[in-house]
Parts: structure tokens; C-alpha cells; sequence
């Protein structure tokens, strides 16, 4: 749960919200009657220092017997959650999903994951890559914006997104004007300034927190104004950016982020627990703590330090996936083991891969949403697009549009509630404005989007079956008209003189033709 042998108070809020669920399930009287579920968390904040402990949860008896029988086969547990991001699940997933254990993620996006040939017992509960990206672009072109730059981090995140960008952008008329996948030692002012120069006012960032964090700063010190920035899933509801003196500067800031649910009897789940470790943290000193918090994998005595409020504030926007991924195991469970509304059959024992068989059957609502999964194990796709509103205190993430798969494929944004800077009309992000009527695309340089306009010259169109043809820069045909002359012009009278002169000429000629003739026969 938590990154880099940091404490994170993100982490600490997935990880109670995984334990609120698994005591719900527990508590309830006909999900899981008359069984518990027990669980065990690890903090993988390395891989090789918890590659150890992903070896013991698939182990049996201490061991792992490669190609075992399925049937013979009962690891230490019989599903995972987890872990939170893509490399770090891309590392681990091989081993886990070998035995088709199941591995129900709920913050891996990468659309690689979706390969059932390399990862077949991998479910996740959060949209993949490829549904984040499909969601951008329908916002590009909701604003009929063409001419944007793509920002990322060096990892398989952003590296998926953009290879996934680039695929679907294709014959959509976005022109990608700038690309970079950045390192957390990269210059991300000279970024910022190539992007200003080629007059881009659309950046996607698609990016962890602590890239997008550096982006937003380099902005703001570099006084970069006006834009408009389009925050991936992974950042879009992030807590500490929007506080960063002069973000309202930058510009409009659009999140897409999975539809926020409360979650209910969450809140006093968490007071109730703060409640409890308080008691016996009050005399403990503020700086032992802090200098055992980077403890990886061992204590986080940092996290009794956070208030309930602090806990319940945070950063919401996995929060229904982890909800989501232990009540898939449960429901999966409930029907592996035969369960009605008062009881479960003791005479069966639950292997991994029948729960992974029920997974994929699976469809069922949870707070308000349903829950359901493809032949990838992917879930149905419910999206929120929310604003950035920065200038109030403290921020707020309002909900301006909603993308939904199920029951059909909805997409809407309301344009009324969008904060654009200045003018309050839409930014302008196009290479070039577009040709009026009667004018055509000169293209310009190596995008397509980039062009000149051209007059449409005469006869640009012609219909001959009905005698038809265009003006100079017209687009339409218009019909053949006759006009007349009148005898008193100069035109007409030079056309009568001509008309007469050529008789003449023609009559001589044919005289002599005629003596020509004459001759000729008269010599026969």
C-alpha cells in the first residue's frame, strides 16, 4: 500500500477501506453465512524485497510444486487484491495467475493485463488503459479541439497510454503535436516551453502523482497560463496539487475519474477505529514516530498519527474498486461453496480456480452499481469528468459529465459548468482555424490537421449532364443562363460585320471551286 518506503496517507485509506469491507462481508448474516473471511496485508513497497512474501501467499506447506493439479492444489490463500499499480502488479502477475489464482486488481490499468494468454486468472475493478484513453479523446473531441501534446512518466502507466493514444487517435482528426515520457530528474520547464511555442493549449498528463506534481509546478514557475490540462485517473482527484500557490493561474484543469460513491457506514467505521488507536498513542512523541514511517514493510506507527478526517478527506478515487474487488471474491465464494440465505455447505472445499470460474458469471449491484465483468474480466465502464475548481478555499472536484457503458454507452458533458479562463468560450487548440465555405485545405507540413486556405477556383465543380458549373469560390453548381445581346452594341454589330464578311468569303470561294471545275471537265 504504501510507495517507495514513504508513508502515504492514500495508501493507509485504501488499506481501511479493504478492511471495511472484509468486516461488512463478515458481519453480514446471508453473503457469507456462518464463514469468516480472513486476510493478510503486506505493504509492497518493493519488489525485490517482497517478492519473499508474494512466494508465501502462493505457497503450500512453505512450497510451490510447479504444474501441480489444479484440483490438489490449496495455497496459503485462495485470491488476491492488489497490488496498486501497473509495473508492480506486471512484476508479480506471472506468479500469481501461473496456478489461475485469482488476482482481483483494483489499481493495475495497463491494457496489457487484459491478455487472458498471459494473465488468465487477472480481474480488475477499475477501467483499463484503453477505456481511460477512449474517455480523452471523446473529451478532445466533445471541444473540437485537434492540436494536443501528451505528457507522461517512464513507466508502463504512461507508456501504455500513449501507445494506446496514438492507436485510437487515428482517423479521428487529433493531431498529437508533441509527446514525452519524463523522468522524476527530466526538465520539465523545457517541456512546458517547446509545448508554448508550437501554440498547444491542450495537454493531456498521463501520469503518477509525483510526475504530475513536477508538470503543475514547472507550469506555474515558468508562468505558463491558459491552458487546458487533462489529468489521467491516476492524479485527477489528488488532494496536495490543487493547493499549490498560483495553479489558478495555469489554467482549466478536466479530471476523469471512476463515478464517486460514498460508500455508506464508512465514516464511522474509520471514527471508530481512530477512536480505538488514539487511546494508546497519545504520549507516543511526534518525531520517534516520523522516524520509524520509513520502515518498509515493517511498522507505520506515522499512520496513528492521521485523524479520522484526514482519513475519510483523502483522495477517493479507488476506493469503490477496492470495495468492489473483496466483494467479487465474496460473491464468487458464496457460490463456490453452495451458500443460501442461512448457511454454506462445509463439505466443500474452494479452490482458486473455481473462483475464478464464478468470477466471470458474476453480476450483481453494489452501491448503486453493477458489478459485472467482460471476457477479459475487465468491469463495466462508469466514468465522472470533473473540473478543478482551484480559486476556491479549499479546492473543489466538481462533476461536470459522465461516460457510462452499461446498459448502453452514454456520454454527456455539461457545458454551462465549465470554468474556462478569460473569455469564458471554449480555448482555441487547432493548427490551423478551419477553411470557410468556398475554400479549400492547402495541407501544411507533416500533420494533417495543419493547412492553408485556398479559394475554390472556377469551375471547381461542373455537372455537364445538366449543363451546371461552380463560381470561384463557390461549392455549389448554379444552372446555365443565356443573355442576349441587343443590335445597338458594339459587340453585336462586330458580330454581325464578322458573320457578314465570312458569306462573302465563303461564296467567292465557292465560285471558283465551281470554275475549277468547269476547267477540269472541259480538259477531260
Amino acid at each position: 500500500m504504501f510507495s517507495r518506503h514513504l508513508s502515504s496517507k492514500s495508501g493507509y485509506q485504501m488499506l481501511q477501506v479493504m478492511r471495511f469491507a472484509v468486516e461488512e462481508i463478515n458481519n453480514s448474516t446471508t453473503l457469507l453465512p456462518n464463514v469468516s473471511l480472513g486476510y493478510e496485508i503486506f505493504d509492497h513497497c518493493s519488489n525485490t524485497k517482497n517478492l519473499n512474501s508474494v512466494l508465501k501467499l502462493i505457497s503450500k506447506n512453505g512450497s510451490i510444486k510447479p504444474k501441480e493439479k489444479l484440483n490438489n492444489y490449496q495455497p496459503k490463500v485462495i485470491a488476491l487484491t492488489g497490488p496498486y499499480g501497473s509495473s508492480k502488479t506486471i512484476t508479480i502477475a506471472p506468479l500469481i495467475t501461473m496456478d489461475l489464482i485469482p488476482m482481483v486488481n483494483y489499481g493495475a490499468t495497463s491494457y496489457a493485463l487484459s491478455n487472458k494468454l498471459h494473465y488468465p486468472s487477472f480481474v480488475r475493478t477499475i477501467p483499463s488503459n484503453k477505456d481511460l484513453i477512449e474517455m480523452i479523446i471523446h473529451i478532445i473531441r466533445w471541444f473540437g479541439w485537434n492540436w494536443v501534446a501528451f505528457l507522461g512518466s517512464q513507466d508502463d502507466y504512461s507508456s501504455d497510454g500513449l501507445k494506446l493514444f496514438n492507436k485510437y487517435i487515428s482517423n479521428t482528426g487529433i493531431c498529437l503535436a508533441y509527446q514525452e515520457g519524463l523522468s522524476l530528474n527530466a526538465n520539465y520547464s523545457l517541456a512546458l516551453k517547446k509545448i508554448d511555442m508550437l501554440n498547444i493549449n491542450v495537454i493531456v498528463v498521463y501520469a503518477l502523482p509525483q510526475y504530475a506534481s513536477k508538470i503543475i509546478k514547472a507550469a506555474i514557475a515558468n508562468n505558463i497560463q491558459d491552458k487546458v490540462w487533462i489529468a489521467s485517473q491516476a492524479w485527477s482527484m489528488n488532494q496536495q496539487i490543487p493547493r499549490e500557490p498560483g495553479i489558478e493561474k495555469i489554467g482549466t484543469i478536466i479530471g476523469i475519474t471512476e463515478r464517486l460513491l460514498s460508500l455508506s457506514g464508512f465514516d464511522e467505521f474509520i471514527y471508530k477505529t481512530r477512536g480505538a488507536l488514539d487511546a494508546g498513542h497519545n504520549d507516543r512523541a511526534e518525531s520517534d514516530i516520523q522516524g520509524k514511517s520509513k520502515t518498509c514493510n515493517q511498522f507505520c506507527d506515522y499512520c496513528s498519527l492521521l485523524t479520522a478526517e484526514e482519513i475519510i478527506n483523502e483522495n477517493p478515487t479507488f476506493s469503490f474498486a477496492i470495495y468492489a474487488a473483496i466483494y467479487t471474491i465474496a460473491h464468487a465464494l458464496h457460490k463456490v461453496l453452495q451458500c443460501d440465505i442461512n448457511e454454506c455447505s462445509k463439505n466443500t472445499m474452494a479452490k482458486p480456480y473455481m473462483l475464478l470460474g464464478e468470477i466471470k458469471k458474476l453480476d450483481f449491484p453494489l452501491s448503486g452499481r453493477q458489478v459485472k465483468y467482460n471476457d477479459n474480466y475487465d468491469p463495466t465502464i462508469s466514468f465522472a469528468v470533473v473540473v478543478w475548481r482551484t480559486n476556491m478555499n479549499p479546492p473543489q472536484f466538481e462533476m461536470v459529465g459522465t461516460y457510462d457503458t452499461h446498459p448502453e454507452i452514454t456520454f454527456t458533458i455539461d457545458n454551462s459548468l465549465m470554468p474556462w479562463i478569460n473569455s469564458g468560450s471554449v480555448p482555441f487548440s487547432n493548427c490551423s482555424v478551419e477553411c470557410t465555405t468556398g475554400h479549400s485545405r492547402q495541407p501544411e507540413g507533416f500533420h494533417s490537421c495543419c493547412f492553408s486556405c485556398k479559394k475554390c477556383q472556377p469551375n471547381s465543380y461542373v455537372d455537364f449532364s445538366q449543363s451546371e458549373w461552380s463560381d470561384e469560390g463557390s461549392t455549389t453548381c448554379k444552372t446555365r443562363s443565356v443573355v442576349y445581346p441587343q443590335f445597338t452594341e458594339i459587340a453585336s454589330i462586330a458580330i454581325m460585320v464578322s458573320t457578314t464578311l465570312n458569306i462573302e468569303i465563303i461564296e467567292s470561294v465557292d465560285i471558283v471551286l465551281f470554275d475549277s471545275s468547269a476547267v477540269y471537265k472541259d480538259e477531260l
